[in-house]
């Protein structure tokens, strides 16, 4: 028996702000950079951390859906993307809304073994 796996496709959705990792990924996404809040040093945070565009390799679920990957164990990762538009949210709600899917064998194992 074949299982079938439906594949990502572009979609055409409007929002604020609506990110499918295409290709093009890093022309919109920045490696974050900070500075500690005392005016008498000039230090950054040790955002280190590379960044990479996969699919995942563990519970995949839609062939073709990728996703932000960092690639450094135990670095500290920052990353950001600028909306295409000032939002105002003036009496309503906003709902940021993402999905985290572990990749490494040290972080979802204990989570798949109590399935």
């Amino acid at each position: 028996m074949k299982v079938l796996i439906p594949c990502s496709q572009p979609s055409d959705i409007k929002a604020p702000f609506f990110e499918q990792f295409t290709d093009d990924w890093d022309s919109r996404w920045k490696p974050s950079h900070a500075k500690k809040e005392d005016s008498k040093t000039d230090e950054e945070w040790a955002y280190v951390g590379t960044w990479a565009v996969e699919e995942p390799h563990v519970l995949k679920g839609i062939e073709g859906d990728k996703g932000l990957v960092v690639k450094n164990p135990a670095a500290h990762h920052a990353i950001s993307a600028k909306f295409n538009k000032r939002i105002d949210n003036t009496d309503k709600t906003l709902v940021v809304q993402y999905e985290v899917k572990l990749q490494s064998k040290s972080l979802y194992q204990p989570i798949i073994s109590n399935l």
